[in-house]
């Protein structure tokens, strides 16, 4: 039977990829990939509104993976509050609002199909762990997400629920590529301090979420799964 998996962000970039991945499997046919217009995720009446239009209830979730995010880069003497707390809110408050939103769906589908172990995956970075020169904001969400999937994989370990996080390095998405402003150089610099001296492909992270969605990875839970390229030795 194909398993519902709801991707947030998932309109470009690393969700769209995984998104495309996902449709290519025979055992998820059903992928709700929401953009940005669909989903507010600063807003609890939008995700409620989406839950309705997706009428899970017959069908229930089977894997949720919270990738929308946003990246705000700043000196921090100029970073103002009302950027802080928009990348607060989307990174870190959304990810609470719309596992909030869905835990009774997820619980539902576990009730339905024992021993399928439902999943929810973060999509956090290497800067949770690292920091990040000039956005303090995107690196403290991001280790905040660290820390919600593990609370969050003991407390519903007893309905058998796995929650993981994953920490990508450099990816080679519209966000990335602004972040180091398009400049040649500073793409040089930064990927010449992974091990393998590239970018990772969306497509080949997508591979990662795979897994953890797959049978094989029921035992994985409360882990944040490192994909760098090297970057963080």
């Amino acid at each position: 039977m194909a398993k519902n998996v709801l991707i947030t962000g998932g309109s470009r970039g690393i969700g769209k990829a995984i998104a495309e991945r996902l449709n290519a499997e025979a055992d998820f046919l059903k992928i709700y990939a929401p953009s940005s217009k669909e989903l507010d995720q600063s807003f609890e009446a939008s995700i409620e509104s989406f839950k309705e239009k997706a009428e899970l209830n017959n069908d229930p979730l089977y894997g949720l993976i919270v990738n929308a995010g946003i990246h705000h880069s700043e000196h921090f003497e100029d970073y103002s509050v009302k950027n802080w707390n928009r990348v607060i809110d989307v990174n870190l408050n959304g990810a609470f609002y719309i596992i909030k939103h869905f835990i009774e769906n997820l619980k539902l589908h576990g009730e339905r199909n024992q021993g399928d172990y439902p999943r929810i995956i973060l999509s956090s970075s290497v800067s949770a762990y690292t920091g990040e020169q000039y956005a303090p904001a995107y690196a403290a969400s991001k280790a905040g997400l660290i820390a919600l999937a593990k609370s969050l994989a003991l407390e519903f370990a007893k309905y058998k629920i796995t929650v993981n996080c994953v920490c990508p390095g450099w990816v080679k998405t519209y966000m990335a590529l602004k972040q180091m402003g398009n400049d040649s150089e500073a793409v040089k610099n930064n990927l010449g301090a992974t091990l393998q001296d590239r970018w990772i492909e969306a497509e080949e992270l997508a591979e990662t979420y795979l897994y953890l969605l797959s049978g094989g990875a029921k035992a994985i839970t409360g882990q944040q799964i490192n994909v760098t390229a090297g970057l963080d030795l």
